[in-house]
């Protein structure tokens, strides 16, 4: 697979894999990234993993595969992950 270039957008996907299984996918990949047993920290570590990209988006969904949030590099009111 190509490396992608400016301007490509690397897109992150949060979602349920089971119960406690929150896992966070790199589009265009079949295997996760990480796994988590929460949404919340399964969120955080997309959102920090997505800023270190030029051009990146992460969707995020809930546990019955209901988009719940997306967030982008252009949105300048995106939270910060918070460290725990």
């Amino acid at each position: 697979m190509p490396k992608p270039g400016p301007g490509d957008v690397v897109n992150f996907i949060v979602r349920s894999e089971g119960p406690q299984v929150w896992s966070v996918f790199e589009n265009g990949f079949e295997k996760p990234i990480a796994e988590f047993a929460s949404a919340k920290r399964a969120e955080e570590y997309a959102l920090r993993i997505a800023e270190s990209k030029l051009d990146w988006k992460v969707d995020v969904f809930d546990a019955s595969g209901e988009m719940v949030a997306t967030y982008n590099s252009e949105d300048d009111a995106m939270p910060k992950p918070t460290a725990a």
